[in-house]
């Protein structure tokens, strides 16, 4: 039913009963022509069809979000295995530096001892 056609009816209504029911009767019809209603089915199949591609799109995105962290689980784990093998290496280097300062003190240590013995003795 076009506008202009609802206008006419709406307008007859009013002459030949009341607003109240000229009112009543507009709204039991409705605004667009029947053809372009949609319908409980249509409407079940195509929102059927659209939660289908979401569920695929979700899908998808899960599995090349879990390809990507995989991923970087892996370049994580090789950045941190080399850092602790150069923690290791540096840790090293440094007990090994530690160890000659210890030696060298006890060393000189040592020979201050001796001389002190020494030098009582020759004192003596």
């Amino acid at each position: 039913m076009s506008e202009n056609d609802r206008s006419r009816l709406y307008a007859w209504l009013c002459e030949h009963a009341d607003e109240q029911v000229a009112e009543y009767m507009m709204s039991c019809l409705p605004a667009a022509p029947v053809s372009d209603l949609v319908t409980k089915q249509h409407l079940e199949a195509v929102l059927s069809a659209e939660f289908s591609k979401l569920a695929l799109s979700i899908a998808a995105q899960r599995d090349a979000d879990r390809t990507e962290h995989a991923a970087q689980r892996d370049a994580d784990r090789t950045e941190h295995a080399a850092q602790r093998e150069a923690d290791r290496t540096a840790d090293r280097a440094e007990s090994a530096r530690q160890f000659r300062w210890l030696i060298g003190t006890f060393i000189a240590l040592t020979g201050v001892l001796v001389g002190a013995m020494y030098g009582v003795v020759a004192i003596a």
